[in-house]
């Protein structure tokens, strides 16, 4: 498995994970016609690119600068996170620098503790010393993968998020 910037390969993977995210009733906030056909995906990718180097984003709270990662094991597409490289004040409620997710079909096989674990690497490279995850308090599995990479509590937001700080090292 290894962590990887959104790629035009893993373009088929890419829209069969869509669906079943779909299939579940969970947006990931990716329409399947911005992405099903061949040129859309190159496109919906550059846009992806562009938003995370210029803090663009659909929502007001996830303006800031950020990274997207894919999770991938051998050529498909896993999962996917984002690094957000600063904290608005929405996201110290809702959010933190660390939003991950993985297609349900991959799910309750380690990958979002092993996707998590790579991440928290990358944050150290980009210069952070700690990361902020929340979660909600009824997601027990987010919070097993949180915990198993370190994350300490702190509290609840005011959004009723809980909230963790992990080592990025």
């Amino acid at each position: 498995m290894s962590l990887v910037v959104p790629d035009e390969s893993y373009h088929e993977s890419f829209v069969a994970a869509v669906r079943e995210f779909h299939e579940e009733g969970e947006s990931l906030d990716v329409r399947l016609a911005d992405v099903a056909e061949p040129a859309a995906f190159r496109d919906w990718l550059e846009h992806l690119r562009w938003a995370g180097l210029v803090g663009a984003a659909a929502s007001v709270r996830d303006r800031t600068p950020h990274r997207i990662y894919w999770w991938v094991q051998d050529g498909r597409f896993l999962g996917r996170a984002r690094l957000n490289l600063r904290l608005t004040p929405e996201l110290a409620e809702f959010g933190g620098h660390i939003g991950y997710e993985i297609r349900p079909t991959a799910r309750g096989r380690g990958h979002a503790t092993a996707l998590l674990r790579a991440v928290l690497t990358t944050a150290q490279d980009a210069g952070l010393d700690r990361a902020l995850l929340t979660c909600a308090p009824d997601n027990l599995a987010s919070r097993r993968v949180i915990e198993r990479n370190g994350g300490v509590p702190d509290g609840t937001s005011q959004a009723g998020r809980l909230r963790y700080w992990c080592p990025t090292s």
